[in-house]
């Protein structure tokens, strides 16, 4: 296969630079073998450490949005017209606050780790979403490792640097405040006139350009399985055909963009309208860098049995909008999407362009579990979502999923018919739990025994059964019975 090179402009930190690369070459390794910024460490590759991270820089209308991202899963070819920052661009003739403060605090060891941390702690400072105290400091570095010493003396640094710079900070624009407290560069402050004046690039919109070429959207994962053979093929970066429009109600659903990240989804206004606690259940799911990557259809696609979003997505009973090269489109419900492990019910040139779910009624019940090793950012063993309407103290209709039990994501059908126009009470939910793990064989992996996950996706049923109806169990009664 020819490999296709394009013509890649942006602004590396205060240069502005063009370059002829791979669209899917890494940044990572174009920035420590190509420019000799070795700052930006080699570590896991896989987005876990965050010792390679950098600071991105993208133009919304007359200001720039900057956010973290890991280096190591950031293909070239999505850096026309951005801001890439690296700890290089970040250095004065002067110590910046976090930079002292991570001195202060003694906050580094080897000092491997410390470029990550301190990126993006600056990217923290510069977000205004990210709250200038103790929880934005652990917000920005949540996807940063270090293995020398405890986290304590990090925290600390950053909770100095944010002390230092609140009273500046609050209330005003963030770059040019943090210019004038000497904690970034001056160059920061020309960076948006001068990406206006970049030539829009050349896009390929979705057709039959895609014939025989790998399609990629955030590629969290996909870049972790095959990194080195998408750094040399010809590949299409869905994110750049397009803005990625905010979620709409249109015909009594809810309709995103599959391109859409899960940092936007969780933060998505319409969203957040239905699913209350999605933004607390993102922090769960993926570090802030991984977040603003990772996609919802990129996530269906990736097909994992143990995907949380996937599982909440089957509870809330999601089409998806499939789109062929010559244009052609049809819809498809979630639960009939996957076949078998890793595979789709979808051609491998279409691409899934729209994701939608019914508009969720005041009557209706939605939430979300899982167990995982540890509680933030890790792998599920097993999780479960369910969406209850309920009318007259009767479902009126249910939907519930799991993951983690077999080797597709989970939709419980039968469980599902089975509560229509059953009476909320505990013999149905004790009932309906019998229907549900009949459904099923649990599969034992390296995560746990199938016994095991059988007896977690019980309680985990349960759990959403005993959050949803708090005042219909009678917990020592359900001990009882089970």
């Amino acid at each position: 296969m020819v490999t296709l090179h394009k013509v890649v402009e942006f602004i590396l930190n205060s240069e502005t630079v063009q370059v002829h690369v791979p669209p899917g070459m890494l940044a990572l390794d174009y920035l420590r073998q190509h420019k000799n910024l070795t700052g930006t460490k080699s570590g896991c590759k896989e987005g876990d450490c965050g010792a390679c991270s950098v600071i991105i820089g993208e133009l919304k209308k007359d200001s720039i949005e900057y956010r973290p991202m890991t280096s190591c899963l950031l293909p070239m070819g999505e850096l026309h017209g951005k801001h890439l920052v690296t700890i290089e661009g970040l250095n004065m003739e002067h110590l910046s606050a976090v930079q002292n403060a991570m001195v202060d605090c003694g906050g580094t060891q080897c000092g491997y780790c410390t470029p990550g941390f301190v990126v993006c702690m600056t990217a923290g400072l510069m977000a205004p979403q990210v709250p200038l105290n103790e929880e934005g400091v652990l917000y920005a570095i949540s996807g940063n490792l270090c293995r020398c010493t405890g986290y304590q003396s990090i925290k600390d640094a950053g909770f100095q640097a944010i002390q230092s710079l609140r009273d500046r900070l609050i209330n005003k624009e963030r770059i040019k405040a943090l210019v004038e407290a000497k904690a970034l560069p001056t160059y920061f402050l020309g960076i948006a006139e001068r990406l206006k004046a970049i030539e829009p690039d050349e896009i390929l919109e979705m057709g039959l350009q895609h014939r025989g070429r790998t399609i990629v959207a955030g590629g969290t994962d996909l870049y972790v399985q095959r990194g080195e053979q998408l750094a040399e093929s010809s590949i299409t970066l869905l994110n750049n055909e397009s803005e990625i429009s905010p979620a709409i109600a249109s015909e009594g659903r809810v309709i995103i963009d599959a391109r859409m990240t899960f940092e936007a989804f969780a933060t998505d206004p319409l969203i957040k309208t239905h699913l209350q606690e999605i933004y607390d259940y993102n922090l769960l799911m993926a570090s802030w860098p991984i977040r603003t990557r990772s996609t919802i259809g990129g996530n269906l696609c990736n097909a994992s049995p143990i995907a949380d979003m996937t599982c909440l997505l089957l509870a809330l009973e999601c089409s998806l909008a499939l789109t062929s090269p010559d244009g052609h489109r049809r819809e498809l419900p979630l639960s009939e999407f996957y076949l078998g492990y890793k595979q789709l019910n979808k051609e491998p040139d279409e691409v899934v362009t729209e994701i939608s779910f019914p508009v969720l009624s005041e009557n209706t019940y939605v939430n979300w579990e899982k167990v995982s090793k540890r509680a933030w950012l890790d792998i599920a063993t097993v999780n479960a979502a369910c969406k209850f309407e309920v009318e007259d103290n009767h479902f009126a209709r249910a939907s519930m999923a799991l993951g983690g039990v077999s080797a597709t994501p989970l939709y419980l059908k039968e469980a599902s018919a089975f509560l229509d126009g059953k009476p909320v009470s505990m013999d149905t939910f004790l009932d309906c739990l019998a229907v549900a793990l009949s459904e099923f064989e649990p599969i034992g992996d390296v995560r746990g025994s199938a016994h095991y996950k059988r007896l977690l996706a019980r309680q985990l049923l349960l759990a959403n059964f005993v959050k949803l109806f708090p005042e219909t169990i009678n917990q020592e009664a359900l001990y009882a019975a089970l």
